[in-house]
């Protein structure tokens, strides 16, 4: 069926709403800008202190959302994210016990992983408490305006996996044959209101609170066979650790912008330190080593995990001509000596030779601490026409967390990443009477290091590999009134009911779009 231009553009932007509402969620540890906040703002490179307009600007800069339609629905939702990642010598990832198995070194032990993934991020509404003065520029907030915002948003994440990976190979007159399982993932949810006040003509102010979920789960399983070829005499090692850890704070974020000519603005906002509310952590681990005999040691408890999130400094400068915008963002994280804690009570049990040997209780703490981090963000935006434009930008990922030094106990680490990227991204944005609607496309690049179980040691332990990843991801995002809403449900009773009325005519929305000074 055609529709016609208006109301097709409608419909497209409500079932991308509701889209995004209903789609399930998926996609790092250390890595600040990994998520692909508010939709625009990542297609602008992350920016947003000083012109956010959607769903990113309470964690950007609250001040912002100023500048958004009262009773607006900001949306955005990343789908059919591909990644490529490499794994250096994962399956024989650092030297070997040769009193076990001799000069053992294994051909094509670098693994291959890709995946397409689908997942929503954010949601927002947005309305006016109180109408002020007008400002004597029209396109702008009128001074005395005040907006509050309530959303819901995934600001941090990472995942990775595969299952039922298999190796076989030879070497040194010993066979090895391997499966594997492996998978993590790490996000952090916030929701809560905002509220912006229009102060004067040039300052805005604003402030947002948040109740912060911050979730990790991980399940490593690694089942290892090595047979002598010469003898027959096998040995056998199996290795499994899984945890569950749920961290909940709250924090604050304090913003103000400032117009400092009818070009050039500024933007400033502080994250909060946050302070922990509750927690909870479950956590196991096995492992047998079979030769001749079975040696056995397993655990299983539970505790703390407790994961705040780091205080933040973000600046921002803009620049807005008729047809070109431009800002630059800096954000500054205070290193922490606490980025996430494990602490489990557990009950360890040993055997050996078909026997508990012995049996106690026990408590185990992993901390991974995080360094200072500054990443940067540049994002353009050029109007091709008076109601369409082109995105642009990229951002710095750096990890906070330190490096890895093999070799590692396994039970050590709470995290086995660590590794650093840099997002660019490219899009079209859409202005129209019922919204805006933005299409575009991240791309992605990292390398670091991972953790890596070595088999081949005596006992099992972790040596670091190399590793790197590659991904994009395409991005649906837009705002639409709940006006429009109300009108397509009018529309469509009165339809029903056949006295339908001609809609009223409505003007262009005045933010986001800075208009051309010249009509096309």
């Amino acid at each position: 069926v055609r529709r016609s231009g208006p109301r097709g553009a409608l419909l497209g932007i409500a079932g991308a709403l509701l889209g995004a509402l209903g789609a399930s969620a998926a996609h790092a540890q250390g890595r600040y800008e990994s998520a692909l906040l508010g939709g625009r703002s990542a297609l602008l490179g992350g920016t947003g202190v000083v012109l956010g307009v959607d769903g990113a600007a309470p964690f950007l800069n609250p001040a912002t959302i100023i500048r958004i339609e009262d009773r607006n629905i900001a949306f955005s939702s990343a789908f059919f994210r591909y990644a490529h990642r490499t794994l250096e010598a994962w399956h024989q990832p650092g030297p070997v016990d040769a009193a076990l198995y001799g000069d053992l070194r294994l051909d094509r032990a670098t693994v291959t992983d890709q995946g397409l993934d689908s997942l929503p991020d954010a949601t927002c509404y947005f309305f006016d408490v109180k109408r002020g003065a007008r400002d004597a520029e029209p396109r702008r907030a009128r001074v005395g305006r005040q907006t509050f915002a309530a959303c819901l948003a995934k600001t941090e994440e990472n995942e990775f996996g595969f299952d039922a990976l298999r190796f076989s190979g030879q070497s040194a007159s010993r066979r090895v044959n391997q499966a594997q399982t492996f998978r993590y993932a790490w996000g952090r949810f916030s929701a809560g209101p905002s509220w912006s006040y229009r102060a004067t003509e040039r300052l805005a102010v604003g402030v947002s609170l948040s109740a912060v979920r911050t979730r990790y789960t991980s399940a490593l399983d690694v089942a290892s066979l090595v047979e002598d070829t010469g003898t027959g005499a096998a040995s056998s090692v199996t290795y499994q650790a899984a945890l569950s850890g749920d961290s909940w704070d709250g924090l604050a974020h304090l913003g103000a912008t400032y117009r400092l000519s009818p070009v050039f603005s500024a933007g400033l906002s502080v994250r909060t330190p946050s302070v922990h509310l509750f927690d909870s952590l479950d956590a196991s681990h096995h492992d047998t080593r079979a030769t001749g005999t079975a040696a056995v040691r397993t655990w299983a408890g539970e505790g703390e995990f407790v994961a705040p999130s780091p205080a933040r400094l973000a600046v921002g400068a803009s620049a807005e001509w008729s047809r070109l915008r431009l800002e630059l963002d800096g954000f500054f994280y205070l290193g922490q000596r606490e980025f996430a804690r494990a602490s489990v009570d557990r009950e360890e049990i040993a055997v050996d030779g078909g026997a508990v040997t012995s049996r106690r209780r026990s408590r185990l703490d992993l901390v991974e601490g995080a360094a200072p981090i500054v990443n940067v963000g540049l994002g353009a935006e050029v109007f091709l026409t008076r109601d369409l434009s082109l995105l642009g930008g990229a951002v710095t990922d750096f990890n906070a967390l330190s490096g890895l030094r093999g070799p590692m106990s396994a039970e050590s680490k709470l995290f086995l990443e660590r590794m650093s990227g840099v997002h660019a991204s490219l899009g079209l944005v859409s202005y129209t009477r019922f919204g805006d609607l933005v299409f575009g496309a991240r791309f992605d690049y990292a390398a670091g290091q991972m953790a890596a179980v070595n088999a081949f040691a005596s006992p099992v332990r972790l040596d670091p590999i190399d590793c790197r990843e590659i991904g994009a991801t395409l991005v649906l995002a837009g705002r639409i009134s709940l006006r429009t809403v109300e009108d397509v449900a009018r529309e469509i009773g009165d339809a029903v009911e056949g006295s339908a009325a001609p809609p009223p005519e409505r003007a262009t929305p005045r933010e986001p779009m800075r208009a051309p000074a010249q009509e096309d």
